[in-house]
Order: C-alpha cells, then sequence, then structure tokens
C-alpha cells in the first residue's frame, strides 16, 4: 500500500518561551516491512541548527535547537510511504521461538530490554500464564489468543493525552486507548519470554473517518520472522495496514516531540491534523 500522509502539530504558548532542544520523531522507519519515498519536514520558529541522528533502537530522530523566544512552536510534515509485506506470517520460526517460555538463546544480550518488565503485577502475570496455557504452550497461538482477547473483550477508547496506563490498571479496568493496550500486551509477552516493544505511527484505519490520530500498537521479537506487529485495537496481525515511526522498549522512546520550554508562568496548548491518504 501506499500512504500519503500530512501531519500538523502545533504548540501554543500563553506568552513568549525559550525553548529547550526539541527532539523530533516524525521520519517513518526504513526497513524490510516498509520504505519512504518521500519526506519532507517543516519548523516553525526556523531552528538555528539541528542534528539527524538514529538513535539505539533505530530510530531515526531530529534534535532542533532555537535562539530566541517564540509564542508557538508548529511541525509539518508530509510522507509518502509504501508497505511492503503482504503476508503476516510469511516466516519460519526457529525452534526456540515455538514453544513458551521463550528462553534466552544467542539473540538474549540483544533481547535485554525488550525483556525487562516496566511495571510487574502478578494479576497480569497470571493473566499472561492463563493464555499461554490454553494455548499449549505455543508461541504463535499465545500471540493469536492475547490479541484477540484484548480486541474483543475489552472496551477502546480514546485519550488525547498523558501516559500509558499501567498494565494491570487496563487489566482491572478492561478498558483502554490503543497506548494502553499496547503496554499491557507488551507486558504479557515479556512475562511469557517473548521480547516485546512499542511502536508507533499510522494506520489505514476507516479513511472516511474525519478525524484521525497517530496509534500504537506492540511489536513482538520472534526467532526466525524479526520483528512482527500485532494490533489489539482491531484485532489482526499487522501486515501492510500500519506506517511505524518509531519503536522501543519503553514508550517514551517513541514520543513523536519531546522538549522543555521555560517562561513567565506560560502554559501550552496542543492542536493536531492529521490527514492519511492510502492507495491499493
Amino acid at each position: 500500500m501506499r500512504f500519503n500522509i500530512r501531519h500538523h502539530t502545533r504548540y501554543r504558548y500563553s506568552s513568549p518561551v525559550w525553548l529547550s532542544p526539541q527532539l523530533l520523531r516524525f521520519r517513518p522507519r526504513d526497513d524490510g516491512a516498509q520504505r519512504i519515498l518521500d519526506y519532507s519536514i517543516n519548523i516553525k520558529p526556523n531552528p538555528v541548527g539541528q542534528n539527524d541522528h538514529l538513535d539505539l533502537e533505530g530510530n531515526r530522530v531530529m534534535q532542533a535547537w532555537f535562539d530566541r523566544e517564540t509564542d508557538v512552536l508548529e511541525v509539518d510534515v508530509s510522507i509518502t510511504a509504501e508497505t511492503l509485506r503482504y503476508n503476516a506470517f510469511d516466516f519460519i520460526l526457529e525452534p526456540e521461538a515455538q514453544t513458551l517460555p521463550i528462553t534466552a538463546s544467542e539473540d538474549g544480550f540483544c533481547a535485554r530490554a525488550y525483556l525487562e518488565r516496566i511495571h510487574i503485577d502478578d494479576a497480569a502475570t497470571a493473566f499472561a500464564a492463563g493464555l499461554s496455557l490454553a494455548a499449549g504452550r505455543d508461541t504463535l497461538e499465545f500471540l493469536d489468543r492475547l490479541n484477540r482477547k484484548l480486541f474483543q473483550d475489552f472496551k477502546h477508547v480514546i485519550r488525547h493525552s498523558g501516559a500509558p496506563q499501567k498494565p494491570v490498571q487496563t487489566l482491572q479496568s478492561r478498558s483502554g486507548a490503543c497506548r494502553d493496550l499496547t503496554v499491557l500486551f507488551v507486558d504479557c509477552c515479556r512475562a511469557e519470554g517473548i521480547p516485546a516493544r512499542f511502536a508507533s505511527g499510522y494506520q489505514r484505519g476507516d479513511v472516511t473517518r474525519e478525524r484521525r490520530y497517530l496509534h500504537a500498537w506492540p511489536e513482538v521479537y520472534l526467532a526466525g520472522a524479526g520483528w512482527r506487529g500485532f494490533d489489539p485495537t482491531h484485532g489482526e496481525a499487522i501486515a501492510d495496514t500500519h506506517v511505524t515511526i518509531a519503536a522501543a522498549a519503553h514508550p517514551r522512546d517513541t514520543m513523536p516531540l519531546t522538549g522543555s520550554f521555560r517562561g513567565n508562568q506560560a502554559t501550552s496548548e496542543l492542536d493536531f491534523k492529521l490527514e492519511i491518504d492510502v492507495q491499493q
């Protein structure tokens, strides 16, 4: 699929502020599942300097810094991206990845950050263990059951701001935004020895919807398959319907814009507009 994306982000400040160096993650990843055909970014006010680089997890990051006060920060991004994977299961698992719990393998050292549980809770551990038992300890069956469970049995809501809930909060309330379901999915996978990470970006979704949003979903690492995405918000294994901007062991490292400002009791207000056109 070909995605044409226009993403406008604007912070307005109640009085002029000084901006700290800002970290921007708007350029999608370029890998075996997707490629970037065109990309442009415009920032207001104009940065006096910028540093484009890859972070430790392979995400494209721009560091931008400024030399004057401003009452607005605007980022306007245009992207043309092509997704390349048509079959979510076009792989053959290595034997060590077929049965749960997955034990340390040759990838164990590199996978360590994706196995560390951020908020350990007995209820989430038991929830994951029950699904694993019901799946006969089969890795792909477990992932499918977990994906369908979060899609069918949990209420899906939209929260415009705020950090993801702790996994146990989402589990107990049976309700959450896409980022909350993602964090619970990741925690369940890590509890069963599956390296997992938090991904954010764009999805095809309902192209007729007037209001579009950034989306979050989990990815898991399986020996023989590499990183593969699942979307518990929609109950599907991901093939070509999502464009990944950033993926990381911790959700905070996928935020599209991070930084601070200082001003005389100044406050900020966020607004955005996202347009997504998809061609088969």
